[in-house]
């Protein structure tokens, strides 16, 4: 999933003795380890799942993504319609809780295009002062298939408040020239 060498692990194994064939002409179709349909076929559930958890905490959630820079397994862009200045936070630990895998947890506006990689950084890099809207969860569980977790799956999960502060509103206003 991530790219690397997983520990071994005892998995399930079938040996046929005979085959039928219904159909002419039958295509075999096999799943690719760590290709990105075994990557988007394993995360997929999760997006509901954390979607559900995050609707419970901020009822005004958008839009839950698996991104495929994370392995579509371990980090998750979250937009939502910020009613209160603590609806990030209360995302991020939802979406964390939710799923016990993920590392990391964006959440954005929903001015931006959370199916873009580009534009949850620009979200980043303009609406983030890292002492207040970045938390950091150390030493609780993570994923297996995170190759710096713990021996004991332990790892450090964080998450980013990338939405904009009702403090100043006015200065987050996107302005675009010709696009």
């Amino acid at each position: 999933m991530t790219d690397t060498y997983d520990i071994i692990r005892d998995q399930p194994v079938i040996t046929l003795s005979k085959m039928h064939i219904v159909k002419e002409n039958p295509v075999y179709h096999a799943i690719i380890p760590a290709g990105f349909e075994h990557k988007l076929l394993q995360g997929l559930p999760q997006e509901p799942r954390i979607y559900k958890s995050v609707k419970n905490a901020v009822p005004t959630v958008e839009t839950v993504v698996l991104t495929e820079g994370g392995c579509c397994w371990l980090h998750a862009a979250i937009s939502i319609n910020k009613q209160t200045e603590g609806d990030g936070k209360n995302a991020i630990m939802a979406a964390l809780s939710a799923h016990p895998s993920l590392k990391h947890a964006v959440v954005v506006d929903t001015d931006v295009d959370v199916f873009d990689p580009q534009d949850i950084e620009y979200a980043i890099a303009t609406r983030v002062k890292s002492d207040v809207d970045v938390m950091i969860v150390p030493n609780v569980r993570g994923s297996s298939l995170d190759p710096v977790a713990e021996s004991d799956g332990t790892t450090t999960k964080m998450g980013i408040d990338a939405t904009k502060s009702f403090k100043n509103i006015e200065k987050f206003e996107r302005v675009s020239f010709g696009e």
